[in-house]
């Protein structure tokens, strides 16, 4: 299997967010009686101030799906509607079997998946399988405005971050999306 993963750059993610509007237009996750009182989104950025002023530093991470190795929803998910491609590694929900029993979003140890209200069934990022299937990249990637995303093998990003000098954030990138940065 190869598997597919996203790479971020810690040192070049400013948090701005564009990735997150250009995902939730892409998936139309524009619909707010869907998911009442929430943000629908696949994707959130969390950034973490460190310092005292005038020595001061923001770091930033985009946290999507991380299309786990051992993904904990398929395990808790009672209608098989959730399946991990063997060819790519993407994790997928198919929402016609889903039978809305939340059972997957409280075993997601990273808080990714959405559930639709009105439709009742859950849902998340499927790393743009469509678009990958096309030939393309997921649309985080292609909308990020610093390049602090990149798409492709695990293991040949991995190989592009450390020609490049990055040290692979091994605490964070324990499944399939890696995070890089600049060795202090």
């Amino acid at each position: 299997m190869t598997q597919l993963s996203l790479m971020v750059d810690l040192d070049r993610c400013i948090g701005c967010k564009t990735c997150i509007v250009a995902c939730r237009n892409a998936n139309d996750l524009t619909d707010h009686e869907a998911m009442p009182g929430q943000m629908p989104h696949y994707l959130r950025v969390e950034s973490v101030r460190e310092g005292v002023f005038p020595n001061l530093s923001l770091t930033s991470r985009v946290i999507p799906c991380q299309h786990c190795k051992n993904a904990q929803c398929i395990k808790a998910c009672d209608s098989d509607a959730i399946t991990k491609d063997p060819g790519t590694g993407i994790v997928h929900i198919d929402t016609d079997k889903c039978n809305g029993a939340k059972a997957c979003m409280e075993a997601c140890p990273y808080d990714v998946i959405q559930f639709d209200e009105l439709n009742g069934h859950a849902h998340k990022c499927d790393m743009c399988s469509a678009k990958i299937a096309m030939g393309e990249e997921p649309v985080c990637v292609e909308s990020c405005l610093t390049d602090a995303l990149s798409f492709g093998e695990k293991e040949l990003l991995k190989q592009s971050a450390l020609d490049a000098g990055k040290e692979i954030v091994k605490k964070m990138s324990a499944q399939s999306v890696l995070y890089v940065r600049t060795p202090a």
